[in-house]
């Protein structure tokens, strides 16, 4: 007796909820006493032993009733919490699936455009190649570059270079086939593998109409863009066995395509590796032309029409190459700016031809204007009015001798920020004149909503100005235009007393070109000024031209 009792006082003990103490202490305690106490009134004589059995186990049975309540009860609460558990477990382990599709989405696809990477177009071209070395049938590998897509990012920002990408993914979407592999391997370059190509004209079709979906502007933002693509083209198994020879091969191919004049794709040729491992050698050569002090610069004088006097310079960079000599700008300027190498260069162009300005006004020389191009790049770097700000202190020269020459494209990318740096030049007194005017954007409201001071009418309508009556036209009208705003207009490319005469009736302010002087070392800008030499009066005589009318 004293056993059951300290049993049940322990269990009592043990429970931790009120239903442990009413649906199983209790009544086993409960069953336990009624049950003991019969015991007792049998051994006592009082009861009879069938009913002491039957209404023992009436009791212990009625007892248990609660028990297995309790315990059924428990038993479902289990399998609830099981089933919850199972549930969570299926949940993690489909967040977890999930997880990997997303990390494999991330290291075999492009994020901004959806295209494969670089990654995942290498195992498709590896798989390409094994397929086609059975098949014996050609695969062509095309590189594709956007030109001079790093002057979107610094003029319009990389929110507007990134829209401008996905216009182009969507757009070289529709011009593969289903089975074939378009990428995105860099920055701005995408990558697409043909396969199961019969005839060279095919993939040549298939490029041309590449180029051609790039006739139509882009429209990222709410203003128009207008890129074009150089793209080089491989074939295995002719131009290379594996993916690292053909991409190597594509990249010569489409370097060749920006030197025959962008917007076009080229076929690889053997020769082509001799002209990327030059270019390589190029660059190389840049980066350390500067520390060498192998840069310099030429000056071409800039003529006023009616007098016949030099009243201003356009500075020009020169290269001259340690082994090569004087290197053309058109083979390095480019280079420059493909590598960000302008913005150091293009401060130092800066800095020097202020420089010399100040120098040719200490030995005597009238005040000639500095005309300095700025590339894109140049004009969008953050620090550019500081910095011109800062050269002009160093210099000494006044601002209004500091001429600098923008493009027509450069001016209207992001027409706000350009207004507001414009306006701050303007403040300063620094002039601003438009190069290569009428070759750019089409719009000519531009000219009465930025502070300009000068047109600059293109070499290549003044080339022909006498015998093609369009580009005498074109001529004649931006004199026309330049003198109803009040803008002076300047000729470039002048060669011949015809086109010097012609523009001289037509009333333009100015001109250069080799007419009267050839792009010459600062020293020769000096001797034009001689008396002794009367070098600028000989010039005069020369193109028949009086030094003052």
């Amino acid at each position: 007796m004293e056993l059951i009792k300290s049993a049940a006082a322990h269990l009592a003990e043990k429970a931790k909820s009120a239903r442990l103490w009413v649906f199983v202490v209790l009544p086993v305690l409960v069953s336990v006493l009624l049950t003991e106490s019969i015991i007792v009134l049998t051994g006592n004589g009082l009861a009879d032993n069938f009913w002491v059995s039957m209404i023992t186990a009436v009791i212990a049975t009625t007892a248990m009733v609660p028990f297995l309540y309790y315990l059924v009860s428990a038993l479902r609460e289990t399998e609830k919490k099981l089933s919850e558990k199972s549930l969570q477990i299926t949940s993690i382990l489909g967040h977890h699936k999930e997880a990997e599709q997303n990390l494999a989405q991330m290291t075999s696809y492009d994020v901004l455009t959806g295209l494969p990477n670089r990654f995942l177009f290498l195992d498709r071209l590896g798989h390409a190649i094994s397929q086609s070395a059975r098949s014996h049938r050609m695969i062509a590998v095309m590189l594709l570059d956007i030109d001079n897509f790093k002057n979107i990012n610094d003029t319009l920002g990389h929110t507007h270079g990134d829209l401008l990408l996905q216009d182009i993914a969507d757009r070289l979407r529709r011009c593969v086939r289903e089975d074939d592999t378009l990428a995105r391997i860099g920055g701005d370059e995408f990558a697409i593998v043909l396969e199961g190509v019969s005839e060279i004209e095919e993939i040549a079709l298939i490029a041309q109409k590449i180029v051609d979906i790039f006739s139509l502007p882009f429209a990222p933002s709410s203003q128009e863009i207008y890129v074009t693509p150089s793209m080089g083209i491989t074939i295995y198994p002719m131009d290379g066995h594996d993916s690292d020879s053909l991409l190597k091969n594509a990249d010569a191919a489409m370097y060749s395509a920006k030197e025959y004049g962008r917007n076009h794709f080229r076929f690889y040729t053997t020769d082509m590796n001799a002209l990327a491992i030059e270019r390589f050698a190029m660059e190389g050569a840049l980066r350390r032309a500067m520390e060498r002090e192998e840069f310099t610069l030429h000056y071409q004088p800039q003529v006023d029409i009616k007098s016949g006097r030099v009243i201003g310079v356009e500075a020009l960079l020169r290269w001259n190459h340690p082994e090569r000599g004087l290197v053309p700008p058109g083979e390095f300027i480019p280079l420059l700016e493909e590598n960000n190498l302008i913005i150091p260069v293009g401060e130092w162009v800066l800095r020097t031809a202020c420089a010399q300005c100040r120098t040719w006004q200490d030995a005597g020389l009238p005040a000639l204007r500095m005309a300095v191009n700025l590339s894109a790049r140049q004009f969008r770097q953050d620090n550019l009015v500081e910095m011109i700000d800062s050269i002009l202190r160093e210099t000494g020269i006044s601002p209004k001798l500091l001429e600098l020459e923008l493009t027509e494209g450069l001016l209207m990318e992001n027409t706000s920020e350009t207004s507001m740096i414009l306006g701050q030049l303007k403040s300063r007194g620094v002039q601003v004149a438009i190069d290569d005017f009428g070759t750019g954007y089409s719009s000519l409201s531009y000219l009465k909503r930025f502070p300009i001071d000068r047109l600059k009418i293109d070499q290549s309508f003044v080339r022909d100005i006498i015998t093609d009556s369009n580009d005498a036209a074109i001529a004649v009208a931006v004199i026309s235009l330049g003198r109803s705003l009040g803008l002076s207009v300047i000729a470039e490319g002048v060669e011949t007393g015809d086109q010097l005469e012609f523009l001289g009736v037509q009333k333009c302010d100015e001109y250069q070109g080799y007419h009267f002087s050839r792009p010459v070392p600062p020293e020769e800008i000096v001797c034009l000024f001689k008396p002794e030499n009367s070098l600028l009066a000989a010039k005069a005589a020369e193109i028949g031209m009086p030094l003052s009318l």
